[in-house]
């Protein structure tokens, strides 16, 4: 027997979707209920798509056996059929018999009803009311009920499916966040377990490379081991970057300040490349005046030679890298720039250059640039001084990067 009007059955359908203190399946179950009852059929359910499984799944019925059972979008069912034809479609004994052998058992029904569910446009589940009490066919008035019943239910079918949707993708999100950290946790470990290895023959290959000056050398000798030699620094460096780099991300790295002279440390980290720049060429050119900073000198001393280092690096021979020194009076901070004349770094890389793996391949204009934890390094220490570090580009051509220090710790700490 029917049971009031369809008002009344919106107004108890969505009544019972948005009630809280349940589930979403205990609270659809009270509604294939609430659907029964309002058309007077023996069997209703509701049946949604696991875009997953690419199927039919029954999430609700009023014959709870059939709940998790599914029909495969491509079988030849009452319910496929009515969500492939877009429309409602009644059955009956005679009509079944299309459907054979598949819904021999489920749907030997005097007749049944099988409405998609769409959200707008997308189609979201079918709608299933079978066996009239009467043994008659749902009207058409009844039919055009529950089509409209569906918009109501489609709304709240879309939203736990969407639910279930973003539940999962954060389930796959996280697994794979936790994979990647613990990827990086033992790449990061075998890192230090290499460089701390690295330390000892780096300095035994030192010591002997620097006792070779002390004997009597050919001009050609002495060249190849002055170039072994600053290969040599140049990993040393390597590795001390390395080091610090995990030790500053882990808190471990202490700043001993004291009264330094900025103008006095650039220089004396230029003059610690002559024999270098020498060698290709290239000029240093410094600009500055004497200024006091309370900074760590060795910190900042490795800093500017990172990236003095760097600008070698990236300059083509016989050309020219200019270090300058500037103070705002008004922000009481000192910049240091470092300019070259190489290829220059594309503005979609300015910022990921200081990422620790960071590395972007050789193009026609610049040259393979990869920070090997070098830069990584520089922004660290200038952070920890209350500093800035960035890349622009040189009007001349090449990179320039810029670091700013605060002139006191006040400064630093405010």
């Amino acid at each position: 027997m029917v049971e009031g009007t369809f008002e009344t059955l919106i107004y108890k359908v969505v009544g019972a979707l948005s009630g809280g203190g349940t589930t979403f399946d205990e609270r659809l179950q009270h509604v294939v209920g609430i659907l029964a009852s309002y058309f007077g059929v023996e069997k209703c359910s509701v049946m949604v798509i696991n875009q997953g499984a690419l199927a039919l799944e029954v999430r609700a019925a009023t014959n709870t056996a059939i709940i998790g059972m599914q029909r495969q979008l491509c079988d030849v069912t009452v319910a496929t059929m009515s969500l492939l034809d877009d429309a409602p479609l009644t059955s009956n004994k005679e009509k079944l018999s299309c459907f054979l052998p598949m819904d021999s058992t489920r749907y030997a029904s005097s007749n049944s009803l099988s409405v998609p569910i769409k959200y707008y446009e997308k189609k979201v589940g079918v709608l299933n009311l079978t066996d009239k009490k009467n043994n008659k066919p749902l009207t058409a008035k009844q039919v055009k009920e529950a089509v409209k019943i569906t918009d109501y239910i489609a709304v709240y079918l879309y939203a736990s499916q969407a639910d279930d949707l973003l539940e999962k993708k954060v389930i796959t999100c996280e697994d794979a966040l936790a994979q990647v950290k613990k990827a990086d946790e033992m790449k990061t470990s075998l890192t230090s377990f290499i460089v701390h290895d690295l330390k000892g023959p780096i300095s035994t290959i030192m010591a002997n490379l620097d006792m070779l000056s002390y004997e009597p050398l050919t001009a050609e000798q002495l060249g190849l081991a002055n170039l072994a030699l600053n290969d040599v620094y140049k990993m040393q460096r390597m590795v001390m970057n390395i080091l610090d780099v995990q030790k500053m991300e882990d808190g471990k790295i202490n700043i001993y300040r004291e009264e330094t002279d900025l103008s006095e440390l650039a220089q004396r980290e230029i003059m610690s490349l002559k024999s270098l720049l020498a060698m290709r060429g290239i000029s240093a050119v410094f600009d500055g005046e004497p200024r006091i900073l309370f900074i760590d000198e060795n910190l900042i001393g490795r800093t500017i030679s990172n990236l003095l280092n760097n600008a070698v690096e990236h300059s083509p021979d016989d050309k020219q890298i200019t270090v300058k020194i500037r103070y705002d009076a008004d922000r009481k901070e000192a910049a240091v720039s470092v300019a070259d004349e190489g290829g220059g770094i594309p503005d979609k890389f300015k910022k990921k250059i200081f990422e620790k793996f960071f590395q972007v391949e050789a193009g026609k204009t610049y040259h393979k640039t990869r920070t090997r934890w070098r830069l990584t390094f520089c922004k660290l220490v200038i952070e920890a001084h209350g500093g800035s570090l960035w890349v622009e580009d040189n009007e001349s051509g090449g990179a320039r990067f810029i670091f700013t220090l605060p002139e006191t710790i006040k400064e630093v700490m405010g």
